[in-house]
C-alpha cells in the first residue's frame, strides 16, 4: 500500500511539475541556438573577479570575439571598474544573481529580488538591463520560471560544460570543446580561471578553422530557437 502511494505521489509530481517546467524551458529559457549554423556562445559564470578579468579580455580581443558574461551583482558592484572594463569592450553582461545562492531553494519573491538588485548595479553603472538570468548551478524550478515570467527576463542555460571549475588543466579543455563543441552550442566557462585563459586562443583558433562564428548569447537568441 505503500509502496503504491509512492508511485502515485511520484506520478503526481511529474505530471504537475515537469510537464509545465518543460513547456516553460521552451518558452522562457535558451541552452543553445541553431544546428545548421555555425556559431557558438563563449560564456563566463561568477565574475566580475578582482583578478583574472583583464587577461580574459585580452584573450579575445585579438579576435574580436563578444562573449557573455553573468556576473554576480555583489562582485560586478564591489569590482565597479571591472565591470565598465567589459562592458565598454563590447561584451554582453547578464544577470546571475546578486549573492549567488541556490535560487530553486528561495520563494519567488527571493529570487526576483536576487534578480532585481543584480540588474540595479549594472543600471548604476548604466548599463542596460540584461535579457538573461543564469541561475547558480544551474538548477530550476517552476518557481524560478514563475519569478522570470513576472521580470520578463529568460533563462540563459547551456549546452556544453566545461567543468573549468575543477582545475582541469588547459589542454582537457581544448579537447573537449574543439571535440564536443557543435553549431549553436553555449559553453559555460568561469572567470578567474587561468587554464581558461590560456586555452580561449586554441578554443578560438580552432573552432575559427572550422567555420564557426563567435556570438554573443543575445544574438543566439534573436536568430536562433528557444
Amino acid at each position: 500500500m505503500l509502496r503504491r502511494f509512492l508511485l502515485l505521489s511520484l506520478a503526481a509530481f511529474l505530471v504537475v511539475e515537469w510537464g509545465p517546467l518543460s513547456q516553460e524551458r521552451h518558452n522562457y529559457a535558451i541552452a543553445s541556438g541553431d544546428p545548421f549554423v555555425p556559431e557558438v556562445v563563449l560564456t563566463f559564470d561568477d565574475g566580475p573577479r578582482e583578478t583574472g578579468m583583464q587577461e580574459i579580455i585580452a584573450a579575445l580581443a585579438p579576435y574580436n570575439v563578444k562573449a557573455t558574461f553573468f556576473l554576480v551583482g555583489k562582485f560586478a558592484d564591489r569590482f565597479a571598474r571591472i565591470t565598465l572594463m567589459l562592458h565598454n569592450a563590447g561584451h554582453e553582461l547578464a544577470n546571475h544573481s546578486y549573492t549567488h545562492p541556490k535560487l530553486y531553494r528561495l520563494w519567488v519573491e527571493k529570487i526576483m529580488r536576487e534578480a532585481e538588485r543584480c540588474d540595479e548595479v549594472l543600471q548604476n553603472l548604466n548599463i542596460r538591463k540584461t535579457r538573461f538570468l543564469r541561475p547558480p548551478g544551474g538548477g530550476f524550478n517552476m518557481k524560478i520560471f514563475n519569478a522570470m515570467r513576472r521580470m520578463n527576463l529568460r533563462l540563459g542555460l547551456w549546452s556544453l560544460n566545461t567543468a573549468d571549475y575543477t582545475g582541469r588543466p588547459k589542454d582537457e579543455i581544448v579537447r573537449l570543446v574543439l571535440g564536443s563543441a557543435r553549431p549553436g552550442s553555449v559553453i559555460l566557462m568561469h572567470s578567474g580561471m587561468p587554464n581558461t585563459v590560456e586555452a580561449l586562443p586554441e578554443i578560438i583558433e580552432g573552432l575559427q578553422k572550422r567555420g564557426y562564428s563567435f556570438v554573443r548569447l543575445e544574438d543566439l537568441w534573436n536568430g536562433g530557437r528557444t
